[in-house]
């Protein structure tokens, strides 16, 4: 039987061309379901939110390439703006959004009772093998100030989950880093509903 160089060089492109694409391909972001309290009773009144810009910080530790984790994508800064702004339109009565940095002169007209301002808000990823085992871990820094007329309350919130599975035993990150993702922002949202609470009848009473 006569080798046909042409052919079987043709059959090896082929294959190199279909590898690369697969591995080049585009790893869509990490779908997450968020989580809020059930049965939240209104405040009554006119409040505001301020979201600045450059409000969020990652940190990103992936010191191992187990477990597909050149494959992990989160979208955690949109995920902090949704928390706050859907928490705020399912708490208070009337809510306003601004996406920019707060000025004192913005309370002195009187139109809101309270203001929620988001300041510093930080997610740390860490990721990496440890024997035969992959392990992730995700914690979410939060600050927020509520500020009223004349009374202001700081607070800082944080939230850890961690995930872990044997790197032998069709172990993805993308999917573990996903439910731990949502473990994390439940508790973070559950924290905010009740010191938001807290604070708005502080800075109101």
């Amino acid at each position: 039987m006569k080798f046909n160089f042409k052919y079987s060089f043709k059959l090896i492109f082929l294959f190199l061309l279909l590898v690369c694409v697969s591995c080049s391909k585009n790893f869509p972001t990490s779908e997450i379901n968020l989580s809020f309290p059930s049965k939240i009773a209104k405040i009554e009144g006119n409040h505001a939110i301020f979201i600045k810009k450059n409000f969020f910080q990652l940190n990103k530790n992936i010191s191992s390439d187990d477990c597909e984790s050149w494959a992990l994508n989160l979208d955690l800064e949109n995920l902090f703006v949704e928390s706050y702004t859907i928490l705020s339109n399912k708490m208070f009565q009337k809510v306003s959004l601004f996406r920019e940095d707060f000025n004192e002169s913005f309370l002195k007209n009187k139109v809101y009772n309270s203001v929620l301002i988001l300041e510093k808000n930080t997610a740390n990823l860490d990721f990496k093998t440890v024997g035969n085992k992959g392990k992730f871990k995700i914690t979410l820094d939060s600050n927020f100030k509520i500020k009223g007329d004349r009374k202001e309350v700081n607070n800082n919130l944080n939230s850890q989950q961690t995930w872990e599975k044997n790197i032998y035993l069709n172990c993805r990150l993308d999917e573990g880093a996903k439910k731990a993702t949502e473990e994390a922002f439940k508790s973070l949202i559950n924290q905010a509903y009740s010191n938001i609470y807290e604070s708005v009848f502080t800075v109101t009473r």
